[in-house]
């Protein structure tokens, strides 16, 4: 008798699987384009957090695995949801600032994106409620909905106000997906949170011209630029010494000093740019570095915690 022959496994999934897989490989590519502009604020530096939590409550590999899945998942959904009512609510003035954009550029359709946002404003609390989150997933919805379709991100004080209460929302979830919230994780998302929202103004000066167009009334065109621009100086040069205070020094973390040293080097880097670099493509990489130097915080709590 010959011996039987083994067929090569096929190369491509079987046909009836394929429709599924494009489908779901082009909606994370699509929701991928409406979100990457925001990766840096929320899915990476909360997915940090979320490891910085588990490294403190001591979980097991496997544990600390899932736990950054959910993340992952969780701050994904935290950020479609709002980019997807941000761009629907403000095709016009992304037409000025950010013509990228999938609505403005034609990648997405007005009829998908609104299909997409009803899923998304369902998946995300339920979502949350899975992961034992569902009251920071409740009211970050309620206020990205006021925000972007209510409209009341037209003052900068509730512009601003909102987007603090978004990282606390965000940083308390990431913590409670792990463990219950302490002193220690309070502390770190209050500083954050406080000093976010008193710095967040840097993403106004790249945006004057889209703001005006659509009557927001941003720190910079309620002060001008002159004065936001020495005002966020000031808040670059002390962020370093709040951090230090507040976060780097309570820890026992031989690496503390170290943390403490980047987040000085790039928080007073902003200054100076901030100070001397006014073009909009300077101002828009200034915001990029305050991403990133939030970003750097919250990894430093991996090893700090």
């Amino acid at each position: 008798m010959r011996p039987a022959r083994f067929r090569p496994l096929p190369s491509e999934p079987p046909a009836l699987l394929r429709r599924p897989i494009r489908i779901v490989a082009h909606e994370i590519r699509l929701s991928f384009l409406f979100i990457r502009n925001d990766v840096w604020t929320t899915v990476i530096p909360a997915s940090a957090f979320v490891l910085a939590a588990a490294r403190y409550a001591g979980s097991a590999p496997v544990a600390v695995l899932v736990a950054f899945v959910q993340g992952a998942l969780y701050f994904w959904l935290f950020i479609y949801g709002f980019t997807l009512t941000n761009q629907l609510f403000g095709i016009e003035e992304d037409r000025i600032n950010k013509p990228h954009r999938p609505l403005v550029s034609g990648r997405c359709g007005l009829r998908g994106a609104r299909i997409r946002t009803a899923v998304v404003l369902v998946a995300f609390p339920l979502t949350g409620w899975w992961f034992g989150v569902a009251h920071w997933a409740l009211l970050w919805e309620v206020v990205f909905l006021l925000n972007n379709v209510a409209r009341w991100e037209r003052h900068w004080i509730l512009k601003d106000l909102f987007i603090g209460i978004g990282v606390l929302a965000q940083l308390a979830a990431a913590w409670e997906i792990v463990a219950p919230m302490n002193a220690l994780s309070w502390r770190w998302v209050g500083t954050l949170a406080v000093a976010v929202l008193a710095l967040i103004p840097i993403q106004d000066l790249r945006d004057i011209d889209g703001d005006r167009a659509v009557g927001r009334r941003t720190l910079v065109i309620a002060f001008g630029q002159r004065t936001t621009r020495y005002y966020l100086a000031t808040g670059f040069l002390l962020l370093p010494v709040a951090v230090h205070l507040l976060l780097m020094s309570p820890s026992r973390s031989p690496v503390a000093p170290v943390w403490d040293v980047v987040v000085a080097a790039t928080s007073w880097w902003i200054v100076a740019r901030v100070i001397t670099r006014r073009s909009r493509a300077d101002d828009r990489r200034s915001q990029r570095l305050f991403e990133q130097l939030y970003t750097l915080v919250l990894l430093s709590a991996i090893v700090v915690l």
